[in-house]
């Protein structure tokens, strides 16, 4: 039952796939050329009326002086002689001396000596000249006018450019100007108007152009080419896409922004606001501290704790008054506090009772200091919770990095730190912790690795020696 199905989609993919494949684009072409039989034409103009002209009055290149046969002095003679009835004929041709008499002299010519001599030497033809001094003589003369002297006449073929002039005498089928298609078919040539035309080839999926560029199918003076109205719109879709997707991304910026921004605030306030009463616990801390032979025993030992969070409540509120008054393009986290590595971790093992600390070689290194404390005794908290006794510390110093080892006689492997890092629920166990030692050290450009059994977190920090 489901493969039948299956094939019942696959069939049905297959046929609309087929209906939506574009047909060949020689069958394109025939579809079009049918198409455009039964389309009107606006003009139609035998070719037999064309082949009675000369092919010279259909060429543009009549139209210009004959540079060519003649020299420049011989036809400057002819065109003043014409203009003035004075000068000079010697050396110019018995045909244009016969015409410049005949305008001078008023004298008659028939069209036959015209049919005979279609084309002067000065550029056009020989019967626009006689033309300006016998207008009366134009009805039997009009058809040995050059086409382009005409432009009205014979469906404006005289309104088409030197090229296509060029290809229609040199016996071309199809021409296109101004978005209007000229076509010789059954002897004629016909022309097509844009709205006509147009809409049917893209009916028939093609494009015409002149010729030049891309030519898939050689068309005369022009190709055909497959017609680009899907490709148009997958463009339009694909620039309206990637539109969108930048308003998106800009738009995710812009709230990230506010974000930070928001965030940097609530900081800023809680810092602010804290400061006053952690002044005032560092206060009663150092009264108790001035008493504190007077206090009994239990009250004694709790002052201890009660100056340790008074003082790591003080070194967090500068630290955070450091971050928000910091520089934002280097985002660090604390300016480096300058200390002997001895002082420094007796203090932290001083805490931690059990703990065996060996420190290779002591120095004056230079760290953000409550930050690294605080992912210290992280991670030293994590191992007498969760691993097992005996935890050690070790610490050494080498080529600009400070390294600390926590070690207990666990069997974490390193396989399972992404999976704590990332798991922050409050069953996680150290997985919140971890998740914060690591975010800092990344932000003090460290790393934090864990290896094992026996269980190891290690931190790698940079340090400058003082």
């Amino acid at each position: 039952m489901e493969r039948s199905k299956t094939l019942s989609l696959l069939t049905v993919c297959s046929l609309l796939t087929a209906a939506c494949t574009p047909l060949p684009l020689s069958q394109s072409a025939d579809q079009f050329f049918s198409a455009l039989e039964q389309a009107p034409a606006r003009i139609a103009i035998p070719l037999s009326t064309l082949q009675q002209l000369d092919p010279l009055l259909l060429r543009p290149s009549s139209l210009y002086p004959d540079f060519d046969d003649l020299p420049l002095p011989v036809l400057s003679a002819l065109y003043h002689y014409q203009q003035r009835c004075t000068g000079s004929l010697q050396e110019v041709p018995r045909a244009s001396r016969q015409l410049a008499l005949a305008l001078c002299h008023d004298t008659l010519l028939t069209a036959d000596w015209f049919a005979a001599h279609p084309v002067s030497p000065l550029g056009g033809s020989n019967a626009w000249y006689y033309l300006q001094r016998h207008p009366e003589q134009r009805a039997a003369l009009e058809r040995m006018l050059h086409v382009r002297e005409r432009p009205q006449a014979l469906g404006g073929i005289g309104l088409l450019s030197d090229e296509n002039l060029d290809a229609l005498a040199s016996g071309q089928r199809w021409l296109m100007q101004d978005g209007t298609l000229w076509r010789l078919h059954h002897q004629q040539w016909l022309r097509y108007a844009p709205q006509v035309w147009q809409p049917l080839a893209r009916r028939a999926g093609i494009t015409l152009l002149a010729a030049g560029g891309r030519c898939d199918i050689a068309l005369s003076t022009l190709c055909i080419i497959p017609g680009n109205e899907s490709s148009a719109g997958w463009r339009s879709l694909l620039a309206g896409a990637a539109i969108m997707a930048s308003l998106s991304l800009i738009w995710f910026a812009w709230q990230r922004r506010r974000m930070q921004q928001r965030q940097r605030f609530i900081l800023q306030m809680l810092t602010h606001e804290l400061r006053t009463p952690i002044a005032r616990l560092g206060n009663v801390v150092e009264d108790f501290r001035r008493d504190f032979d007077t206090l009994p025993l239990p009250a004694q030992s709790g002052f201890a704790a009660l100056a340790d969070c008074a003082q790591r409540m003080r070194q967090m509120a500068e630290a955070s008054q450091h971050y928000l008054t910091g520089d934002s393009r280097r985002k660090v986290l604390e300016a480096p506090t300058a200390l002997l590595l001895s002082d420094w971790l007796s203090h932290i093992a001083g805490g931690w009772p059990g703990l065996t600390f060996c420190l290779a070689s002591d120095r004056r290194v230079a760290l953000p200091l409550y930050w690294v404390t605080l992912c210290l005794n992280n991670l030293l908290d994590n191992a007498f919770r969760h691993g097992r006794a005996p935890v050690r510390l070790s610490a050494e110093w080498g080529k600009g990095r400070l390294t600390l080892r926590v070690t207990d006689a666990g069997s974490l492997q390193s396989a399972r730190l992404p999976r704590l890092g990332r798991s922050l629920s409050a069953q996680s166990g150290m997985g919140l912790g971890l998740a914060i030692v690591r975010r800092i050290i990344w932000r003090l450009k460290g790393r934090l690795t864990l290896s094992g059994p026996p269980t190891t977190f290690t931190l790698e920090l940079p340090c400058d020696m003082q």
